[in-house]
């Protein structure tokens, strides 16, 4: 920070000393991505020292870029006047400082359009180009909007109005779903756009590489005949108008032709399916006031019930929260966050030694569904509750938007560092655990 004998001190004007020399700014950046060469081409290297980089991602904190210093969030160093934060998915970072108390004043937000018109920060930045930059992004995404909107229209509104022209996947509603679990014990696979591209050969999930093994077993699981297994796709071929802007475009955009042309080359459109985002309850859907309704839905299934969660061991599901609080007992076995498919016969054989009696819960990504499968050959029941865990926690924040949780690996954010915890409930509800 700037010394006592400056002249004329504040946060949104240039600081000159009484000597006459301009004390530099010193500026944080927080994002490694695409656009940070962008962002620091508009800091005006004659008033402004960029002392370091700010990134969630611990596989990058500690080390440099651009022959600074990368810190993760938690070491950020005294000693600068503002932290720069360059992401444009920037809510859930502006809640991460806010929970830790950071002083809000100290930072600006490039992709927010209300910084640039801030006069103060024109001392510093290059207005004109910071405002381009943000331009050229909305405009960028206005594009992208525009492209897939018009080429999935056809399908939204023809569904909507109950047309014949495409043929679409038959979705049964979530309380059939539900009733058949608890009543007739059936067990549920779901499938993800992060299956069906490892089923195409295609890396997606960031939490499991793609592998030909995995691939082919993936879609013998999704043509499987089972009469105790149902099936779960996401309800994302037609009418969209349940779900949030921000979830329909990113279907929108996923759901290409050539997408669209694959799925139904694995999927049997005379077979009934259900909701594979019956577990979202909250993020998805523009109706947040029902979520209370399909949380006390999906909380049926557990209900009294002997539980045994097959999880990565950094997704912690029901942790510090009462997602299982109707449960019998919960017990866990712990799996690689990471690349699980690569101990697939160890995490097996882990299952195998279960009660059949028990429910057991997969949240293991791909691999999940080929476990549970395989252990539903053997008589147990089994329910893949994927990423519920994830978006009750979103639900319980109330805050509209996905926000980090640093005791859970949360896989729809950017990377973050996970904290180590030391609770003996959770200790001691774990059975197993595959390193």
């Amino acid at each position: 920070m700037p010394g006592e004998d400056c002249v004329g001190e504040t946060r949104s004007s240039v600081i000159f000393c009484k000597d006459g020399v301009r004390d530099l700014i010193k500026i944080l950046v927080w994002g490694l991505g695409k656009r940070c060469d962008t962002i620091l081409g508009t800091i005006d290297p004659e008033r402004c020292e960029v002392t370091g980089f700010v990134d969630n991602d611990p596989e990058k904190a500690g080390g440099q870029y651009k022959n600074k210093r990368i810190y993760s969030w938690e070491e950020i160093p005294d000693g600068f006047d503002y932290l720069l934060v360059g992401v444009v998915s920037y809510k859930s970072i502006l809640y991460q400082l806010e929970q830790a108390q950071f002083p809000m004043d100290r930072v600006i937000v490039f992709y927010d359009m209300a910084y640039p018109e801030k006069k103060g920060y024109r001392d510093f930045i290059d207005w004109k180009a910071w405002k381009i930059a943000v331009l050229e992004e909305k405009l960028q995404t206005l594009e992208k909007y525009m492209e897939s909107g018009f080429a999935n229209i056809g399908y939204e509104i023809t569904d909507k109005a109950g047309k014949k022209r495409y043929r679409y996947p038959h979705i049964a509603d979530d309380k059939e779903l539900v009733d058949k679990i608890t009543g007739e014990r059936k067990s549920f696979i779901r499938f993800g756009d992060g299956e069906f591209e490892i089923m195409r050969g295609n890396e997606r999930a960031p939490f499991q590489k793609m592998d030909r093994e995995l691939s082919k077993r993936l879609r013998d699981v999704i043509r499987s005949s089972d009469q105790n297994i149902l099936l779960g796709i996401a309800d994302n071929y037609g009418d969209l108008d349940q779900y949030t802007e921000e979830t329909a475009q990113g279907i929108r955009e996923y759901m290409t032709e050539e997408t669209r042309a694959f799925h139904l080359s694995v999927l049997d459109l005379d077979r009934t399916y259900y909701n594979a985002y019956i577990f979202k309850t909250y993020m998805p859907y523009k109706d947040k006031d029902a979520t209370a309704a399909r949380v006390a839905l999906i909380r049926r299934i557990w209900d009294g019930r002997d539980i045994v969660l097959i999880e990565g061991n950094q997704t912690r599901t029901g942790y510090g929260n009462d997602l299982f609080d109707n449960a019998g007992s919960v017990k866990r076995i712990l799996c690689p966050t990471f690349h699980a498919y690569t101990k697939y016969d160890e995490i097996l054989t882990s299952g195998r030694r279960l009660d059949k009696d028990c429910l057991i819960l997969t949240v293991l990504g791909p691999a999940g569904k080929i476990l549970a499968y395989d252990l539903v050959q053997d008589g147990y029941q089994v329910v893949d509750i994927g990423q519920v865990d994830m978006d009750y926690d979103w639900y319980l924040s109330g805050t509209g938007f996905k926000v980090p949780n640093p005791d859970k690996y949360v896989s729809q954010l950017p990377p973050a560092a996970v904290s180590e915890i030391a609770d003996d409930v959770y200790r001691d509800q774990i059975i197993c655990r595959i390193e």
